[in-house]
């Protein structure tokens, strides 16, 4: 089984949409989903911090952080941008960032990734290491 099967099955039978052009979707305050071609713009080049949510609609433990990332997220506002990238419609990303499951969360500043967690995470948790890049 190549690496390209292994992660299709790891991340689900959910069908890819991947687009050429960049997409930004405002899911609800300061969260943001968007695509590979967005992603420079929306994350590389963010004058505030960001966390990424990388996800795919498939996963059960992404679907039970949604809420958590999206109240979290609405709490930091003007402080870190929240963005969500669904890894079936920007494959790119998961090989860039060498990501094997999901839920996986990078957190970058001033354009580069500072760290990354994987797996679902509790909010208290995602709260600290969220205080952290911002010091």
């Amino acid at each position: 089984m190549g690496l390209g099967n292994f992660i299709s099955n790891l991340f689900g039978k959910e069908k890819a949409t991947v687009s050429s052009e960049p997409i930004v979707e405002e899911i609800s305050t300061n969260l943001y989903e968007i695509n590979t071609r967005a992603f420079d713009n929306e994350v590389v080049n963010s004058h505030l911090p960001v966390i990424v949510d990388c996800f795919t609609k498939t996963c059960p433990p992404c679907r039970k952080m949604a809420p958590i990332f999206e109240k979290v997220a609405a709490e930091y506002d003007g402080k870190i941008k929240f963005v969500k990238i669904n890894l079936k419609n920007s494959p790119g990303i998961g090989k860039q960032f060498k990501i094997v499951g999901v839920p996986t969360f990078l957190f970058f500043r001033s354009g580069e990734m500072v760290t990354n967690v994987v797996g679902f995470v509790e909010e208290e948790k995602l709260k600290e290491k969220l205080e952290t890049l911002l010091e």
